[in-house]
């Protein structure tokens, strides 16, 4: 006879229910990222529609787990400048990282500035990206090196 707080296959009644949370923690997490995802991607699309100089592109993308929102202007051709920002949209828009790179095949070099407390800026990460399409999206993925020793996967897309 199987007792009260087992079942046929040995697992315990309790640890069911204990799974129940675990469960819906799951979901909840999944439906967040999702969620997130999406609003990302409409601030994305919200950026571009408010730039008036049709060749900065706006980007979604990650600066280590943090979303964060591109603008870069390209040249155009290969081995030229770029330049731009990124900010976090968790952060707000206020803070602004400045970009500034080439872009020689087959991807890019960006430095990125901090803003200072006194109204300037500090050199504070180096940046290699390669560029691959997936799908209809073009995406730049690689590290970011800052000054302080610490190394974060960069990467932002955009649809073609």
């Amino acid at each position: 006879m199987l007792s009260p707080t087992r079942s046929r296959f040995g697992f315990c009644c309790r640890r069911k229910r204990n799974l129940l949370p675990l469960l819906l923690l799951a979901f909840l997490s999944i439906l967040q990222t999702t969620l997130f995802a999406e609003a990302l991607e409409e601030r994305v699309a919200y950026e571009q529609r408010n730039v008036d100089n049709e060749a900065v592109s706006a980007y979604g993308g990650k600066v280590g787990k943090l979303d964060a929102i591109f603008l870069i202007e390209w040249d155009g051709e290969p081995n030229t400048t770029l330049s731009g920002f990124y900010y976090y949209p968790s952060r707000g828009r206020k803070l602004k990282y400045r970009l500034t790179g080439t872009n020689p095949k087959p991807g890019v070099l960006l430095q990125e500035f901090t803003p200072t407390a006194d109204g300037g800026e500090v050199l504070s990460a180096n940046c290699r990206l390669s560029k691959r399409i997936s799908g209809d999206r073009i995406v730049w993925e690689g590290t970011m090196k800052n000054t302080d020793g610490r190394v974060l996967p960069m990467s932002f897309s955009r649809g073609k």
